[in-house]
């Protein structure tokens, strides 16, 4: 059995979450078992709310191969015992929180039992066994009331130890042990070849509920923690000569352009941006997005590009919390740290105010002119009209204009000019700024801030 996935009940006609997927990983026989079980734990749940995909193996070798199949897939994990889970952990490889399956002195009991059913002419109180502590194996010879004098244990101690697993049953056979007990297929497989009688320890079917159980409630919790409400500030840090020089038009503008940038970069992780004034902004999106666009929080989302684009420093907080107004408060006392140091880190606060510095990266690039994959390309017509304009109008790089001016230059009535604005809206290569105040009273006039950087 591998790559399969363990049927669980039909799902309901208005079922619509995706069910906590749970990979089951080990040797073949062992995950066959975990299989049935997880057939039972699937019943237990609401209809296709839970479900198992299995990654058997025949050798330890495999193990790796067959998890990285798998984890796109799955929410949580089990291994079949504490070596294949440090293996994993170990080898940086395990993505997804992960349990395994417990091996105690029940184990070892039933193990006995079939030892003792199966194999002729054994002596239980005469064996070696590996992996279990010492007080598991008095516990379950303390149940069938034998004596443990001649009965040998060597415990795991972290994957380096199960290499003198081999060795160790060994020497207690030359010693006069009947029977070696393992946890480990591989050691099985050796001993069997130097013909040493070896049984394996297998964890109970009860043990193996268990483990299954809190693999679920594992990915129920990452389920959970993906979709807790983040919240990202952003606060702008304008210089007082930039301010002096250039007034209010030059703060509206820079805000119109930092909320499209980061409406931009927003889209495409599914979070929305709100404009609290013309220097901050906030992100609402979800933990699972923030660990996204942090890059695991080992970076500044937004800090680095908006920067450079902006050309003024930029604070970023970031905060989560169980609800919105805590993840808010969170980000805005985030902020505030994030601005008190002139914006050099983001700052990153959760719901339990642990505190993360998130150094500036140089991220994902905030595209605006660029087009998506699929997207079509900016239309000739819009490009010939903005470029028309911004060379009849030779007033620099920061081009301004509305249906009058527009007309004017294009030779066109003011209903066309209308119409061709809306074309450069449409294409990307104009912004509406707020409508402008007219000394005489009347009817604002919408004006527009032609994008000819889009040009370059």
């Amino acid at each position: 059995m591998s790559d399969e996935t363990v049927p669980a009940d039909s799902s309901s006609a208005g079922e619509r979450l995706p069910p906590v997927v749970v990979g089951l990983f080990g040797p073949r026989r062992l995950v066959k078992t975990m299989a049935e079980a997880g057939v039972q734990i699937a019943e237990r749940h609401a209809p296709n709310r839970v479900k198992f995909v299995t990654g058997g193996y025949d050798d330890q070798t495999e193990a790796e191969d067959r998890y990285r199949r798998l984890r796109d897939r799955i929410d949580a994990a089990v291994f079949p015992g504490p070596w294949q889970f440090d293996l994993a952990a170990d080898g940086h490889w395990l993505t997804v929180p992960s349990t395994h399956l417990p091996l105690t002195g029940a184990a070892l009991y039933a193990a006995l039992l079939r030892a003792s059913l199966t194999i002729d002419d054994v002596d239980l109180s005469r064996v070696s066994i590996d992996s279990l502590a010492a007080d598991d194996v008095e516990e379950a010879y303390a149940e069938i009331g034998l004596d443990t004098t001649h009965v040998h244990d060597i415990p795991y101690d972290g994957p380096e130890s199960v290499a003198g697993f081999v060795a160790f049953h060994r020497a207690k056979r030359e010693q006069g042990s009947t029977l070696a007990l393992t946890t480990i297929l591989s050691v099985e497989r050796e001993l069997r070849s130097h013909g040493v009688p070896v049984l394996r320890i297998a964890p109970t079917r009860s043990s193996v509920r268990d483990a299954l159980e809190t693999a679920v409630l594992l990915g129920q919790g990452i389920r959970m923690g993906a979709h807790q409400i983040a919240m990202i500030a952003v606060q702008l840090i304008p210089t007082g000569t930039s301010r002096t020089e250039s007034g209010d038009y030059w703060q509206q503008e820079l805000a119109l352009s930092t909320h499209q940038k980061l409406l931009s970069e927003a889209r495409q992780v599914g979070a929305t941006v709100s404009r609290r004034s013309d220097t901050l902004f906030l992100v609402t999106t979800t933990h699972g997005a923030l660990v996204q666009l942090t890059e695991q929080f080992t970076t500044a989302p937004f800090l680095s590009v908006l920067t450079a684009q902006l050309g003024v420093p930029v604070a970023v907080g970031a905060g989560t919390g169980q609800t919105a107004r805590a993840a808010e408060a969170n980000a805005l006392m985030a902020v505030e740290d994030s601005v008190s140091r002139a914006g050099r880190v983001a700052v990153y606060l959760d719901d339990a105010n642990a505190r993360t510095d998130l150094p500036p990266g140089a991220g994902r690039a905030i595209t605006e002119s660029a087009p998506q994959d699929g997207a079509p390309p900016i239309d000739p017509r819009a490009i010939e009209i903005v470029t028309s304009i911004a060379a009849a109008s030779g007033v620099g790089p920061q081009v301004i204009a509305d249906v009058e001016i527009v007309a004017e230059i294009m030779q066109v009535t003011q209903r066309t000019g209308r119409r061709m604005l809306k074309e450069l809206v449409d294409a990307g290569l104009a912004w509406p700024l707020p409508p402008a105040r007219s000394s005489g009273g009347g009817r604002p006039r919408q004006q527009f801030r032609l994008l000819t950087e889009k040009l370059e």
